[in-house]
């Protein structure tokens, strides 16, 4: 019976490093994920502001445009006014040129300010360009040290669960039955040990006879509160 207890326990310690070591194996794709998730957003908010840039240098062309054209017709119809011929349309002429130079004055207003905007998009973009890089640099060096871990944790988790399946050839199929349906069951331990006189899974107290049961190692004791195997503290 002792010798079935520690078969057992060291399968319990095995499953617990298979699951640790499998978990690890499903965590890593998902940090590497992580950093590539980063790089893209910074890459998103770059083409953003990209976009943003050459849709103000298209608005502030635009006004460059109207602002010229503005003073092109202010300068025509200045040179009309030396050949009207009475006053009322020579009154006309003047009130079209004010017009012309307070719509010149308005799209040169409204392009100077879009260009201080483009500046400012310019910087960001400047800075987000850096930013990319340095995460790019730095995702590339983590993504190849996660992948080095990667592989040699299952490689690790295959010796892990070779070693288990040696140890499960170890019981007898009534105690495997019973061993793997706790741990289906359970998820993490089937076998905990005795932690003072109570369950190591769930902390119920034993019996004072169950709890000397277990430490003479004379029988396979099942906790009334969880139902995993109990073995003892030195196992």
């Amino acid at each position: 019976m002792q010798d079935l207890i520690s078969v057992l326990a060291r399968l319990s310690r095995a499953d617990a490093e298979s699951h640790r070591l499998r978990d690890r194996c499903q965590v890593i794709p998902k940090e590497i994920e992580k950093h590539e998730a980063e790089l893209r957003r910074i890459q998103s908010q770059l083409d953003d502001f990209a976009d943003r840039l050459e849709e103000a240098q298209r608005e502030r062309r635009a006004l460059e445009r109207d602002s010229e054209q503005a003073r092109a017709r202010r300068r025509e119809v200045e040179m009309q006014q030396f050949r009207v011929k009475n006053q009322a349309e020579y009154q006309a002429l003047t009130k079209e040129i004010e017009e012309m130079r307070r719509r010149a004055g308005d799209f040169d207003e409204k392009a100077l300010a879009i260009l201080a905007d483009e500046e400012a998009v310019q910087a960001e973009i400047q800075r987000l360009t850096d930013l990319a890089a340095q995460e790019e640099k730095r995702g590339a060096e983590v993504k190849e040290r996660l992948l080095a871990e990667l592989e040699d944790t299952k490689k690790l988790r295959d010796a892990a669960e070779r070693r288990r399946e040696e140890m499960v050839e170890q019981l007898d199929l009534k105690t495997r039955t019973r061993y793997e349906r706790i741990l289906k069951s359970k998820g993490d331990f089937a076998v905990v040990t005795l932690e003072g006189g109570a369950c190591g899974g769930c902390y119920y107290q034993l019996p004072p006879q169950r709890v000397a049961e277990v430490r003479r190692g004379t029988g396979l004791v099942i906790c009334e509160g969880c139902g995993r195997m109990i073995v003892p503290e030195d196992v």
